[in-house]
């Protein structure tokens, strides 16, 4: 997960799309800073974790789309 951290914003959303498994759309697009980034990371995961292992359709700064 630091790679895509500390790498490009290309890379963060693509990890995120990835990790989601579908394409999204930003509610919510924070700054692209670390911080904002890590909070980001550990909202899906946690997501996911409460979801049985599927994030759900949407959450705070983020909702699944079909592309």
């Amino acid at each position: 997960m630091n790679k895509y951290l500390s790498g490009t914003w290309e890379e963060f959303e693509a990890w995120i799309r990835s990790t989601i498994g579908s394409h999204f759309r930003w509610k919510l697009r924070p700054q692209d800073q670390p911080a904002y980034r890590e909070m980001i990371a550990g909202l899906i995961v946690d997501a996911i974790k409460r979801n049985n292992g599927v994030f759900p359709q949407s959450d705070a700064f983020i909702e699944r789309t079909e592309q």
